[in-house]
């Protein structure tokens, strides 16, 4: 019989209650039951980090969602699939409800682009081609999450640094995705150092059969909104915009809306925060110089001179 996914269910998982990490979680838990052999419940703890009791009303949720949960002669758990199985039968004012709702998440976040490409595929609904899911991203974050799980190195393929402008293949120790799934904190091998790797800019990943052997060095250091890894958050960056810097630098670092103020009777805004690192915020400031003003941080003003005047 075919699965129906009602739409107020479906609605439940993209309220505030269930947050990002839940969503993915949720996701991860389906392909892993449907991929054979079934698995144990322990199994399920240790592949997602998480409670049997979680597991459990995982499970209760995906039954209400329509999904058969069996268990083989073992008492292991799996998804029971077939062609029929796969069909998501919304309708076209259902899908263009939930297109609108996952949106409001934010059009980077994958998780969202995920699900809109399967509301995509099982209804008429166009998204149009800046809304479609970019694929191998879904790919890349189930084998990182495999090799986190497993506790092998990952090797990245094509891996675009925006630091260092080259392509490269690294070989890494993954440790954690950040809050949306954006990134990975890793330890390179070659640079023995924790870095911050964005999944956008891989081309592929690869698992490796060997297991980690740098644990004792691995350590997360919360990201600042420019994606910089660091010890401390200790530099401050303080700025008065126009507009047109203001909606540029919130397309590109969406998590900086949190910190831009519109200044009061003028069409300017102001933007202060603390990060990990200069790099970012300067190439952005170099990028607009007519259109920033610095305030604040004379330590920032010295760094966006001295660069200047290195590239002069």
């Amino acid at each position: 019989m075919g699965r129906f996914i009602h739409l107020t269910l479906f609605v439940k998982i993209f309220t505030p209650m269930f947050n990002q990490n839940r969503i993915y979680r949720l996701f991860q838990l389906i392909n892993y039951l449907k991929a054979r052999p079934a698995k144990s419940v322990r199994n399920i703890e240790k592949y997602l980090d998480t409670s049997e009791r979680t597991i459990y009303r995982y499970l209760d949720l995906l039954k209400d969602l329509g999904f058969d949960i069996e268990k083989d002669s073992n008492n292991k758990i799996f998804i029971a699939t077939s062609l029929d199985n796969d069909i998501i039968p919304f309708t076209q004012q259902e899908a263009d409800y939930l297109k609108k709702l996952i949106l409001s998440t934010g059009k980077k976040n994958q998780l969202a682009q995920s699900v809109l490409k399967k509301v995509q595929h099982s209804s008429e609904i166009q998204l149009g081609g800046d809304s479609l899911f970019k694929a191998h991203l879904s790919k890349i974050v189930e084998q990182i999450s495999v090799a986190i799980v497993e506790g092998k190195q990952l090797l990245i393929k094509g891996y675009s640094s925006a630091n260092s402008q080259s392509i490269s293949d690294r070989i890494v120790e993954p440790i954690c995705f950040t809050e949306n799934y954006d990134s990975v904190s890793a330890f390179e091998i070659i640079s023995k150092l924790n870095k911050y790797f964005n999944i956008e800019r891989m081309d592929s990943v690869e698992v490796l059969e060997i297991p980690m052997k740098h644990e004792d060095q691995h350590e997360f250091y919360k990201p600042d909104i420019f994606g910089f890894q660091g010890k401390s958050m200790d530099k401050e960056i303080e700025l008065q915009m126009t507009m047109r810097a203001y909606l540029l630098l919130k397309e590109e670092y969406p998590m900086s809306a949190a910190f831009i103020k519109p200044i009061e009777n003028t069409n300017k805004y102001y933007f202060k925060t603390k990060v990990q690192s200069y790099k970012a915020p300067g190439r952005f400031v170099m990028g607009f110089l007519e259109e920033v003003q610095l305030v604040g941080s004379k330590e920032f003003l010295r760094y966006i001179q001295r660069v200047l005047q290195k590239n002069t």
